[in-house]
């Protein structure tokens, strides 16, 4: 029996082009931000900004702010300013071809400050990190979207003091030219985290899991450190980003549940029938930060494993034709130095990233940061 697979590449046959508003503006007094955007083809992977339209927020005191666009399709307000308790919030849209859009009055949440960030250690099917944050039993009524900035240091296992170099045509061991021991890297949360505190209380308990970081990952292995935001949102906020994780969960877009069209709370002046994708959220942001060690939690267990086996290997001067050789290595800066061979103009090195943090992150060490 025989089969066969032939290559299959989908095209949008019906597209509607519409403009994509994501703004979110706080109660923190900064450059508040909004991006603009027009839909793009299934086939396509980049959208396109909407670029050099006028874009105002205006309040119920009208008072107004205004932006200006920093990089295509990216606004920021031109002065500092944060939303304000009991003061609702409009945003309006011109683009360069003169179509209006607007935002429904939107009112700043009140604010409810993070009672309490922990770190704890789980060791059920999943072993891992729970970080939770804890919230005042009264918190009952108010609708919350989490964010988290999360860093940590990358310390490579293979590191070493020393480096190989050129004296003339020769090659030879010295002290490292620069620090690669210890870096730092910073990733930012991409999922939609939302919580309703009187559903999610377990046994009495306020508080909510907002990540989750299994044992196995290696950015546990040193000092971690991670920045979380409770966003205090509108009952309408939470619903059009509960719809909006709904239907990012399925990764197979050949699933029978397609996403339609779901409406938010900015549309079109110009045209009551035209579609306008996004939301305009006004949001009371608190924010604690939290720091832990491996060993705090792990204390001599072996640390996860690194993101490269890491097996140190000879790089000989002479190597078959397709294999580079210690000179064409070293020029490519694909490896570090381990130890010396036994044989004399013979060295182990290993692959840069197990000797050299730089490739995964940064030296510089973030002005937050905690030892």
């Amino acid at each position: 029996m025989n089969s066969c697979v032939e290559s299959f590449e989908p095209k949008t046959e019906i597209f509607e082009d519409a403009l994509i508003i994501e703004a979110t503006i706080t109660n923190e007094v900064k450059q508040q931000e909004i991006l603009l955007n027009r839909a793009f083809r299934f086939e396509e992977f980049v959208p396109v900004p909407e670029e050099n339209a006028s874009v105002i927020i205006i309040d119920n005191l009208q008072n107004q702010y205004s932006f200006q666009e920093i990089t295509p399709g990216k606004y920021l307000s031109v002065l500092d300013f944060g939303a304000e308790k009991g003061r609702s919030y409009q945003l309006l849209v011109i683009t360069s071809s003169g179509v209006e859009y607007a935002s429904e009055p939107t009112f700043t949440p009140q604010t409810s400050e993070i009672h309490a960030l922990k770190a704890s250690r789980i060791d059920n099917e999943e072993e891992g990190m729970s970080i939770f944050v804890e919230y005042n039993a009264s918190q009952t009524s108010t609708y919350y979207r989490y964010k988290y900035e999360e860093t940590y240091q990358i310390i490579p296992p293979d590191w070493n003091s020393q480096m190989l170099a050129y004296e003339g045509p020769i090659i030879v061991v010295k002290a490292r030219e620069r620090d690669e021991q210890i870096c730092y890297k910073t990733d930012v949360s991409k999922n939609i985290i939302l919580n309703i505190p009187q559903e999610s209380n377990e046994n009495n308990i306020p508080r909510f899991p907002v990540r989750f970081v299994q044992r196995s990952n290696y950015i546990i292995s040193h000092r971690y450190s991670i920045l979380v935001k409770q966003l205090a949102i509108s009952e309408e906020s939470y619903n059009y980003l509960e719809k909006l994780s709904e239907s990012n969960q399925d990764e197979n877009v050949f699933s029978q549940t397609q996403p339609g069209f779901f409406r938010g709370n900015v549309y079109s002046k110009s045209n009551s029938d035209e579609r306008v994708l996004g939301f305009f959220h006004v949001v009371s942001e608190s924010s604690e930060r939290l720091f832990f060690n491996y060993q705090d939690f792990f204390p001599d267990e072996p640390l996860p494993p690194y993101v490269d086996y890491c097996n140190p290997f000879v790089a000989r001067l002479e190597t078959p034709q397709g294999v580079p050789n210690i000179h064409e290595l070293i020029a490519a800066d694909a490896i570090r130095y381990h130890s010396t061979g036994p044989n004399f103009g013979e060295f182990f090195v290993v692959p840069r990233i197990c000797g050299d943090c730089t490739v995964l992150g940064a030296i510089t060490v973030p002005d937050f940061w905690e030892e």
